[in-house]
């Protein structure tokens, strides 16, 4: 049930997103008033981002809960992929757009933030899976079978041959 809630929380998410994305770069393409064109793509891109954070954390959040009941991270690692496409678009491309529509061919630092954060943002993923499952595994050790060993008229039996 809850790899269902988490793909369909997840298709909503791309879905919206990818609005924001294409939204807001949208606005360079405006004929009108450059400074409304600016404004216009800062709004969109700015309710992008926050739709973004906090689409991620309901994401792990459904993610930790999948971890802790079935021991298997692929929405974790499902998560960590929404957020870096996003982020991917949003520092590489729409800035460098919001970069070029102010100054053209000039030098922008944006991409070194954004690989940052997707690198920061892996290993948060990384240690909150390995924390939620040495978590589930302090709560419910694994079952260990004890070893068979020879009751004491077997040991007698192998002796006398």
């Amino acid at each position: 049930m809850w790899n269902k809630i988490y793909l369909a929380v997840l298709a909503v998410a791309v879905v919206v997103m990818s609005f924001f994305v294409v939204y807001s770069h949208s606005w360079f393409g405006s004929i009108g008033n450059p400074k409304d064109a600016l404004e216009g793509f800062e709004y969109y891109a700015g309710l992008g981002s926050t739709f973004l954070w906090i689409s991620t954390a309901i994401l792990l959040i459904i993610a930790n809960i999948i971890l802790w009941n079935s021991r298997r991270a692929w929405a974790m690692w499902a998560s960590f992929a929404y957020f870096a496409v996003f982020t991917l678009l949003r520092y590489f491309w729409l800035e460098k757009s919001l970069y070029n529509f102010q100054k053209a061919d000039s030098f922008f630092l944006t991409p070194i933030f954004g690989a940052i954060l997707i690198i920061a943002f892996g290993a948060i993923v990384f240690f909150n899976q390995f924390l939620n499952l040495r978590l589930n595994e302090k709560m419910y050790p694994p079952v260990v079978s004890e070893p068979e060993f020879p009751n004491e008229e077997e040991i007698s039996n192998e002796k006398d041959v």
